[in-house]
């Protein structure tokens, strides 16, 4: 029996040496350090990209350095792809019920919105920022629609490779699992307590990294399948140009607008006006009531001085 024990604990030693081996970083999860090719995703865990590539696409030739094609998604490598785009437009709600329409035809939902501005005040424009989770199979489509719903005025693509960090998880998950399955083994044939709850203590060990693993794992297989998209929608009175402008349509164009801003002015000033009408009625009121209190007195004392200087 001493002897099967030495075996299984030489086998134990190896695992855990293969362990060490498999990667220049550290083998618990939670040790991956966070630095640029290190991103923070949406379930509040770390996960990392040992390989890592970001392209940028833009519409009207605005807001990016470069225009690349869309990296394509049957390679076999595990891409992790994200957009974003800002959108403008002057039919608001109309264009927020059709992006969602787009986001649930594609297969998507949105994770979170956040709107600012309200309909009733023609000099408040409203704004929306939110989050679309889409099939990494459709995103390029997606994208494509959208470019006919509204004034897309900025659009970035990125692809991350983590194909390499994807296949180091898998190999430690494997060595973890043999480990795990070895502990187990001399855990039932341990012959003493204080054997026994040694090897307990590094079962429980093992089984914390492959939980961690497990963890980062399907974060990976959820971004990489799900595509992140930032939708900045914004309403305006004048779309942005699609292409370059003259100078007298650039001047046109301004002009119009610094029409369209004054009038905007003087309504709200006449709207200002007419609400705080009752309180400077009651200010009037009151200022004159505190100059008659001031001014009668003077002018009763002054008569009077007068009357004196009548009578000598």
């Amino acid at each position: 029996m001493k002897k099967r024990i030495l075996i299984l604990s030489v086998a134990l030693l190896l695992a855990i040496i293969s362990i060490a081996c498999s990667s220049n970083s550290s083998s618990y999860a939670n040790d991956v350090p966070y630095a640029e090719d290190s991103y923070y995703d949406y379930e509040g865990e770390y996960a990392y990209a040992t390989e890592a590539k970001t392209v940028a696409t833009s519409s009207n030739g605005r807001g990016t350095d470069q225009d690349v094609e869309p990296i394509p998604q049957d390679t076999g490598r595990k891409l992790i792809r994200d957009a974003s785009l800002t959108i403008e437009t002057k039919a608001y709600e109309d264009l927020m019920r059709e992006m969602d329409q787009q986001i649930s035809s594609f297969g998507g939902y949105v994770e979170s919105m956040n709107e600012r501005g309200n309909s009733y005040k023609s000099s408040s424009y409203r704004t929306a920022s939110l989050t679309a989770r889409i099939p990494s199979n459709q995103l390029d489509a997606f994208l494509n629609v959208v470019d006919g719903i509204g004034n897309v005025t900025r659009k970035t693509l990125s692809t991350r490779d983590v194909t390499s960090a994807y296949v180091d998880m898998e190999s430690r998950l494997k060595v973890l699992e043999t480990e795990k399955e070895s502990l187990q083994r001399i855990m039932a044939e341990a012959e003493t307590t204080a054997d026994m709850l040694a090897t307990q203590s590094r079962l429980y060990d093992v089984i914390e990294e492959i939980e961690a693993y497990e963890a980062q794992k399907r974060t990976y297989d959820s971004l990489i399948s799900y595509s992140t998209v930032s939708i900045s929608i914004e309403e305006v009175l004048d779309l942005t140009p699609a292409k370059e402008e003259t100078r007298g349509e650039e001047l046109a164009r301004r002009f119009r607008t610094s029409i369209e801003d004054l009038g905007e002015a003087l309504v709200s000033f006449g709207i200002g006006f007419i609400v705080a009408l009752p309180w400077l009625l009651v200010i009037g009121v009151i200022g004159g009531g505190i100059a008659l209190a001031i001014v009668l007195p003077i002018r009763a004392r002054k008569k009077k001085q007068q009357a004196k200087k009548e009578q000598k």
